[in-house]
């Protein structure tokens, strides 16, 4: 019994000589300062300016062993450890008033690779994260959708008139005698206008006048386009949208040798559905 006592007084002994000695020899170096904190949006920084160039630990308290929770980085004059909002145990508490979530967890620096030492350090670090609880709106003009305007000259038809032999395929006539035996004693009017597009244009004649050159002058067709005297000629007929024609007989003015000049007018117009 009391060789066991003696033992153990040696051992409390030595211990308390170690501790004696770790109090006599100080770590030369300690926290310049305030702890820097840095409150991300999912992970909490925090960095330490040391006096000497840092050879330690910092870690979260009660996670030593846990690498995710603990920096070794040393041989500079600072010493941090960033902390992710899911790990080392982070705790969240929600506040009403101030509306909020506080994140706070403890973090230890320790100067000595293996000891804690009295110029260690722990510190409770606390992020709070205010809660939005407001409103907000904003005025934008939206704007019609912009309106190109594209062009295109669509080329007018052009047309030519034509006194014919007999019918609508006869043969041109520049000069005529009355009685003179034509087919049926007869010539054909015909309007023809070329034009580069389909169904675009519709051609109407009217306005049809006859001129003897010295200022006498017989309308034959009214601005509508309407025969005005049928014995000289008929209303038009209009086998296409861009021709025009009617058979008549070979006329002149009564005792005037003239020449007779027959004015026309073509409008082409576009062409619509009923």
């Amino acid at each position: 019994m009391l060789l066991h006592d003696r033992v153990l007084q040696m051992r409390l002994y030595g211990f308390l000589l170690v501790v004696g000695f770790v109090s006599a020899i100080p770590v030369d170096n300690g926290v310049e300062g305030e702890p820097e904190i840095e409150c991300g949006s999912s992970t909490i920084t925090v960095n330490f300016n040391t006096r000497n160039p840092f050879e330690g630990h910092v870690y979260v308290k009660g996670l030593y062993d846990q690498a995710g929770c603990r920096s070794d980085d040393g041989g500079r004059q600072v010493a941090g450890i960033e902390l992710s909002f899911d790990q080392c145990n982070l705790a969240r508490t929600r506040s009403l008033n101030p509306r909020g979530v506080f994140v706070s967890t403890t973090v230890v620096i320790s100067f000595h690779p293996q000891f804690v030492t009295k110029v260690d350090r722990a510190y409770r670090i606390q992020c709070f994260y205010m809660e939005a609880d407001k409103t907000v709106s904003t005025q934008i003009e939206v704007s019609d959708l912009t309106t190109a305007f594209q062009t295109q000259v669509v080329p007018m038809p052009i047309c030519k008139y034509e006194i014919l032999d007999g019918g609508p395929t006869g043969a041109p006539i520049r000069f005529a005698t009355i009685g003179q035996q034509y087919q049926a004693l007869q010539v054909y009017h015909k309007w023809t206008c070329d034009s580069e597009t389909t169904d675009t244009f519709c051609a109407v004649v009217h306005s049809c006048t006859v001129d003897d050159g010295n200022g006498d002058t017989v309308q034959i067709l009214n601005d509508e386009g309407c025969a005005l005297d049928k014995f000289l000629l008929n209303n038009l007929e209009y086998p296409t949208d861009l021709m025009a024609g009617q058979e008549a007989h070979v006329y002149k003015y009564a005792d005037r040798f003239v020449l007779v000049q027959e004015l026309w007018k073509v409008n082409s117009v576009r062409h619509t559905e009923n």
